[in-house]
């Protein structure tokens, strides 16, 4: 049953209401009186985020300070119709869905439907995209497909990741956290002023903090522990007038047990017997080795505090590193933009899913996976963003990606064994290349009418995708396979966007998507070749945005509907080996909703927020390969809650005379939503609604003689709310990892200018 989220978010915002209605209106020069413009480049080109036709939550680095968003996962709490959660066997790696649209697996030979980008750089992989960044100025989240402008992995919608460039201005500064659970946290920024047109900054991180799953099998450190740090050194030269270069390094590297999942439901003890009754040489003899008795005696619809793995809990591991290059030339009907970078990344991962059964018998776990996974990319992209007098605009590029993955999984279970030697479930290696062009463009043009308020905008962009795959498997009885494939597609688009006052604008547009077609690492023998094919997705949207009241109040709001042919979905196709899949184009799906945005300043120095998401995602068309019926109405789009708030407030207090005084409060909610498209059978599971209450406090702009200091305390997660982050079946049981309970502490910032 769901449970409305306001009646717990409402207090809070009342009550900081009040207070703030009651304070006199000192110290006005300070303290919001009017929305501030934020400036995004979500067309390429910078503009005002009020001017942009797109569905777009744009945060600058004051609003992710305020809220603790350090990284893509922590944005969930933020932007409503966007649904991050970790991958079952990386918490450093997301799954990332929006508007409804995502992909649900990550393998280095398959494309996720949300691109993320990193100072407009494609991040090609979702491995380690819940680490830290350690200098980010904005984030933009782009709802909705944005083939054109930003290419075939897109059809749910873009993230753009914008960090700090080198301001040319000599600082430092350092923040120091800590908290509960052991939690530290070190943060040193320094910026070099500029000498002859060059400047540079450097940023480093470190972080750690005790997991919230006390270990107590036998050794290593407690679940989700974890030891991170992430730099980034930025340089700056203008070489000329006209000509800027720079360059940028980045390392994130994090070290940790990863979650530890315990069972959530068991089947029946009678549900057992007549099972093994009916496959004695299958399920009889897991039911023969007692781990369903065992999995009973913890099994748990709350978290559990403690947990064990049968060995010792091994950290995994993760290393990026990056190197971009960006060269801009400033001509006299454009700017010329060069883009090259260089990523890679190291992956060693180390999981049980047996929730430490066997640890006290022969040593042996029920499910073991080790995953080894090295991948590099390097992209160039090059492109003219101009104006031609003052009816035409324009943007144009070319782009070029490739990519090389090498994955190594091992997967071993006792639980099966008839001879006290671990079974081998999987062992099977991944050889993949990418090669990826594109071409686009977009033109837009006022036309002389209506008072040059309306704006027709045009776009194109032509994808090619060269796909080459080779897999050992254990379960190959045929050895290993190869195979290439190729994909390519066009996807415009058109946008009418009118300004009917300088205030208030309205916009209509129809949008392509695409993401190419691949191969499944995890499939069966029969699955892997050939290649599944491309999924499309036509969208159209309208929307408004709008300030008011003299830039007191800020209203956004879009509406969608779209249609998504030829889905990508993972189905079981051996009941005896449910580890493995096979993905086969076999849905189609209707998705509406919409998104609204408010912003208000009822009095000076106080800012209220509200967002308000929803969708509606339904199945059209879903083909079971076993009987080729069409089971729609049996299944659910996965990760698309119905419904997503947000609700947030942020007040300046008047003048003290010692510093200003701040408090941030924020309530995200999220509807119940499945985590697999077909849920029957064991097969597939849900995850139930929750909220989240986050609050900070802080005192900063405190002079003590060169030094400004800042002094906060915060929370997240203030009334411990429990729910399931995700979970796992395995026919005649599931086991689940619960999110991280209440989390509160303090920062101490230092910085000289």
């Amino acid at each position: 049953m769901l449970r409305s989220p306001f009646p717990q978010a409402l207090p809070c915002l009342l009550a900081a209401v009040i207070t703030a209605q009651a304070a006199p209106l000192l110290a006005q020069q300070k303290r919001a009186t009017a929305i501030e413009e934020i400036i995004v480049t979500a067309q390429k080109r910078e503009e005002s985020l009020q001017d942009t036709p797109i569905s777009i939550a744009a945060f600058d680095s004051e609003t992710l300070e305020k809220f603790g968003i350090n990284n893509l996962e922590d944005l969930t709490a933020l932007a409503t119709n966007v649904d991050i959660t970790p991958f079952p066997n990386s918490r450093a790696t997301m799954v990332v869905f929006m508007r409804g649209v995502g992909n649900n697996d990550a393998q280095t030979t398959q494309d996720p439907s949300v691109g993320v980008y990193l100072d407009g750089v494609y991040v090609a992989r979702s491995a380690g995209l819940g680490n830290d960044v350690a200098d980010i100025e904005r984030i933009e989240v782009l709802r909705g497909p944005q083939g054109t402008l930003y290419g075939r992995n897109t059809t749910g919608g873009a993230v753009n990741i914008i960090t700090r460039k080198p301001d040319g201005e000599l600082s430092l500064s350092h923040t120091i956290s800590t908290g509960n659970r052991d939690y530290t946290r070190n943060r040193t920024q320094i910026d070099t002023p500029d000498w002859g047109g060059f400047a540079g900054s450097l940023t480093y991180m470190t972080m750690d903090k005790q997991g919230y799953v006390e270990n107590t099998g036998p050794g290593g450190s407690d679940f989700s522990a974890e030891d991170k740090q992430a730099g980034r050194v930025s340089l700056r030269w203008d070489a000329t007038d006209t000509i800027s270069l720079r360059y940028a390094y980045d390392l994130s590297e994090v070290a940790g047990p990863q979650n530890y999942y315990q069972p959530t439901f068991v089947i029946s003890k009678s549900q057992e017997n007549q099972m093994a009754a009916m496959d004695p040489a299958g399920f009889g003899v897991i039911a023969a080795t007692g781990i369903l008795d065992y999995f009973r005696t913890i099994e748990n619809d709350e978290r559990n505090d403690s947990g064990a793995w049968t060995f010792p809990a091994r950290d995994s591991n993760l290393d990026i590193k990056g190197h971009t290059f960006i060269a801009q030339w400033d001509l006299s009907f454009g700017q010329l933009k060069l883009t090259s970078s260089k990523r890679e990344l190291e992956e060693s991962i180390y999981i049980e899913y047996g929730a430490g059964w066997n640890a006290q018998a022969t040593p042996g776990g029920f499910f073991n996976v080790n995953v080894d996974i090295e991948h590099e990319q390097t992209s160039h992209e090059l492109q003219l963003v101009g104006d031609i007098g003052e009816r035409w605009n324009y943007v144009a590029g070319l782009y070029y990606f490739e990519e090389e993955g090498y994955e190594n999984e091992f997967d071993t279970s006792f639980a099966i064994s008839q001879f006290g030697d671990p079974t081998v479930l999987e062992d099977r290696t991944i050889w993949s290349e990418n090669e990826a062009t594109a071409i686009y463009g977009q033109l837009g043009w006022r036309p002389p009418l209506l008072d040059d308020r309306l704006e027709l905008i045009l776009g194109g962009r032509y994808s090619t995708d060269d796909r080459t795959a080779r897999k050992r498997s254990v379960n190959f009885e045929n050895g290993p396979q190869q195979d290439s494939e190729s994909f390519s597609s066009f996807n415009p688009s058109f946008t009418a966007d009118f300004s009917w006052t300088d205030s208030f604008n309205v916009y209509g547009k129809v949008v392509t998507g695409y993401k190419s077609g691949g191969f499944n690492v995890r499939s069966t023998e029969a699955g892997f070749s050939p290649a599944f094919d491309q999924e499309d997705m036509v969208a159209m949207e309208i929307g408004a945005k709008a300030k008011l009241f003299d830039q007191r109040v800020q209203l956004n709001f879009a509406a969608f509907d779209s249609e998504y042919d030829n889905m990508q979905i993972q189905q079981i196709t051996d009941n005896t080996k449910i580890f493995l899949t096979d993905v086969f184009n076999v849905g189609k799906a209707e998705i509406s909703g919409f998104e609204l945005d408010i912003l208000a300043i009822p009095v000076t120095g106080l800012t209220l927020g509200l967002s308000w998401g929803y969708t509606d995602a339904q199945f059209i068309e879903y083909i079971e390969q076993a009987g080729k019926a069409n089971i729609a109405d049996q299944a659910e789009m996965p990760y698309a809650p119905e419904h997503s708030y947000t609700a947030s407030l942020d007040y300046l207090f008047p003048e003290m005379g010692i510093g200003d005084l701040r408090l941030n409060i924020d309530y995200a909610w999220r509807d119940e939503r499945s985590g697999t498209a077909v849920n029957a059978d064991m097969k597939g599971f849900f995850l139930d609604d929750y909220g989240l209450l986050k609050a900070r406090l802080s005192l900063s702009n405190i002079d003590i003689g060169p030094a400004k200091v800042q002094l906060a305390i915060w929370g997240n997660n203030l009334t411990d709310e429990e729910y399931l982050v995700h979970q796992i079946s395995f026919g005649f049981a599931r086991t689940g990892v619960w999110n991280e309970p209440a989390r509160y502490g303090a920062d101490l910032t230092v910085s000289f200018d």
